[in-house]
């Protein structure tokens, strides 16, 4: 199979990143089948160094939350005729439609109120359903879902309606040995 892994949160000092290092270094440890192409903006190219032949570094320098990545990540992605994608993000460009997984960590934008924003009333609401609606399309496109606890299926189940039979809990591991 041809796997992409979207890894652009490499090379940041957040859970995301550490979560899809840690990911991509235990596939390179054990899957010897499979090719992966992991996606990485600029500022996480020189992060990542490849361990095993069968993964490829890309250049995917595309900002989260932004109308390139939302149009030009998807291009990029086809353009590696990739049987399946990675994202460890609820993130996914809206344009993408081949087969994908996410992983879910937590729920929290959808718990945030008001009045913990400095955001404008209209903004911060408008931000929320943004939020809700991409995270919902997200998981109803995906093939499969992965939680990263019990509890979290609980929720995604509960606020999204989503079957449990398409949500697999994988724990955080810092490293396989």
């Amino acid at each position: 199979m041809r796997i992409g892994i979207d890894a652009r949160f490499l090379g940041l000092k957040v859970g995301i990143a550490r979560y899809t290092e840690n990911l991509i270094k235990n596939l390179e440890k054990f899957d010897q089948k499979n090719d992966y192409f992991i996606f990485v903006r600029k500022v996480g190219f020189d992060f990542y160094f490849p361990q095993n032949s069968r993964f490829h570094k890309v250049l995917a320098d595309y900002q989260w939350y932004s109308f390139k990545e939302q149009i030009l990540f998807p291009i990029k992605l086809y353009k590696y005729k990739l049987d399946l994608v990675h994202f460890p993000h609820f993130n996914v460009p809206i344009f993408y439609f081949k087969r994908f997984v996410i992983t879910i960590h937590d729920l929290t934008q959808r718990k945030i109120l008001k009045n913990a924003s400095t955001l404008p009333t209209p903004i911060f609401y408008f931000k929320k359903l943004a939020y809700f609606l991409i995270i919902l399309a997200a998981m109803k496109k995906s093939k499969e879902i992965i939680a990263i606890s019990e509890f979290i299926k609980r929720e995604i189940i509960k606020y999204y309606k989503i079957k449990s039979s398409k949500i697999s809990v994988i724990y955080e591991s810092a490293e396989f040995e």
